[in-house]
């Protein structure tokens, strides 16, 4: 009865204690091949909120254990990678301001709508990630143009870890998930005939 007691008492002081977080290293965002694809006609701005950049999901992967993801960070990074190929030219964000004052024909945003991380228990089972991704293009006054809405999957079987031992494969996993919907989201801008008709406010300058 005593045992019986003792390992009440240690269940319920753990069952109270915070689970402790760590935090998830993503791998270098991808270059996505866009096969066959004209870049629109558009001079393009990114202009993303501060809440979006620096956004970070905390997925619980056991009683006692958190991962948090710097997916905002992450997505910044790909977005600046590949909308060059999307766009005729894009004005980039690394610098922390939106460029509100750059001339350009449109005013591209993302939002996350989505995010989920599964870590297997057993550890032998496939880690899966589901992302929806939105992106908006406006006008330079603000008024809604277009919007693509993607939904992306990842998942992989390689290793058999769980807690903080999985961070690495969970990144893998998270990076495959929104790799699937940026480039679904980007083929759809890329064959949207209303952004092809978009006529164009800046000047083409090119040679």
């Amino acid at each position: 009865m005593k045992n019986a007691t003792t390992a009440l008492v240690i269940v319920l002081c753990l069952s109270v204690l915070p689970a402790s977080a760590a935090k998830v290293k993503m791998p270098p965002a991808p270059i996505i091949e866009l096969d066959g694809a004209l870049p629109l006609p558009l001079v393009g701005t990114l202009d993303l909120s501060e809440e979006f950049r620096t956004k970070v999901e905390v997925v619980k992967t056991s009683p006692f254990d958190r991962l948090k993801f710097p997916i905002g960070q992450f997505m910044v990074e790909l977005l600046e990678k590949n909308l060059p190929n999307v766009f005729q030219e894009i004005h980039s964000s690394a610098s922390g301001t939106t460029g509100n004052n750059v001339p350009a024909d449109v005013r591209v945003s993302a939002e996350i709508l989505k995010f989920e991380v599964k870590i297997p228990h057993p550890a032998y089972n496939p880690y899966h990630s589901s992302v929806v991704l939105k992106i908006s293009l406006s006008d330079p006054d603000g008024e809604l143009l277009f919007t693509q809405t993607a939904a992306g999957s990842g998942q992989t079987s390689k290793g058999m870890m769980s807690g903080f031992k999985a961070k690495s494969i969970a990144a893998e996993v998270v990076k495959l998930a929104i790799v699937d919907a940026a480039t679904q989201a980007f083929e759809g801008l890329l064959e949207a005939e209303d952004l092809r008709e978009v006529e164009p406010l800046v000047p083409d300058n090119s040679p």
